[in-house]
């Protein structure tokens, strides 16, 4: 029983954030203190951490408990940009190129993984773990001082780093994997070899 519910800990984590996905776009339509806003979105990284976490020490980690992770977190990070378009439209107006090329580039890796694995690519890579704290940066920041452009410049190129480095990701790899740490990584796995794995990060 209690093996039961330690289990149960990592999916209740990753469906609650998908319960606050829900939640910010609802509020997004209600005047309601940005403080929760805030406490929303900082429960949903350090959930994001967490599950995976929990997830490897209890060995039950799955290929599907990751990927459905990568599908959750993008709904997350839509229900922020849902959010900004509501409460924040002038910001949106005047980076619309930016946030588009965003957009755009996390569609182009989803048509990319179909189209060569048949499924969403899941990598969970080192450096888009430091981007999800930049991007949670950038909307405090955002609702904080109705402004967060320094944050965001830098959430930006970073991002563009991120998403790149995906996709050179996926040209390397052969077959599907999930949890690819880096390039470097990736390289490692198509000739066979084994690679070393943060418990932390993608134990």
């Amino acid at each position: 029983m209690k093996s039961k519910i330690l289990n149960s800990i990592p999916h209740t984590l990753l469906y609650s954030r998908l319960i606050v996905s829900i939640l910010i776009i609802v509020f997004s339509f209600i005047k309601i203190e940005p403080v929760v806003i805030i406490s929303l979105s900082i429960y949903a990284i350090i959930s994001d951490v967490l599950d995976g976490i929990i997830a490897r020490h209890l060995k039950i980690s799955t290929k599907e408990m990751r990927l459905m992770d990568t599908k959750i977190d993008t709904v997350f990070w839509f229900s922020c940009l849902f959010y900004i378009s509501i409460n924040h439209p002038l910001f949106l107006k005047n980076h619309l190129l930016q946030v588009g090329i965003l957009v755009f580039s996390e569609f182009l890796i989803i048509v990319f993984g179909f189209l060569k694995f048949q499924e969403r690519i899941s990598y969970h890579t080192i450096f888009s773990k430091f981007w999800a704290l930049l991007l949670l940066c950038f909307f405090i920041d955002l609702i904080l001082t109705k402004s967060g452009e320094n944050s965001f410049v830098i959430s930006f190129w970073y991002g563009i780093f991120v998403q790149i480095e995906i996709v050179l990701i996926a040209a390397i790899l052969k077959k599907s994997q999930t949890d690819v740490p880096s390039v470097f990584h990736a390289i490692k796995l198509n000739k066979g070899l084994k690679i070393s794995r943060n418990k932390l990060f993608n134990g």
